[in-house]
């Protein structure tokens, strides 16, 4: 719907901006526009679109900075990086000694 507004706020800037504008084509041009967000604002009164969707987007924020938090908490419990380095240099010696 988001398309079909912009869509036709171009058509009606461009009727506008025309020398032999005819004022019934704005007028019917203005008219769609004036439904078009009519209805955006019913879809999105009846399906709180912009409400679900910043929702999802708080809930998944939420379980990003949890995991990170719970694998800085491994990292630190189980030194895993600097046991990940030194297997990692372990690798690059054998690999020198070949």
């Amino acid at each position: 719907l988001d398309k079909a507004k912009a869509q036709l706020e171009s058509a009606l800037d461009k009727v506008k901006s025309s020398e032999n504008a005819n004022p019934e084509t704005i007028e019917k041009i203005e008219s769609a526009l004036s439904n078009t967000n009519k209805k955006i604002r019913e879809i999105n009164d009846e399906y709180d679109l912009v409400g679900t969707g910043m929702t999802a987007l708080g809930v998944v924020g939420d379980l990003v900075e949890k995991a990170i938090i719970k694998a800085g908490e491994l990292n630190e419990e189980y030194s895993l990086s600097s046991k990940a380095m030194a297997a990692i240099n372990d690798a690059v010696e054998k690999a020198k000694s070949r």
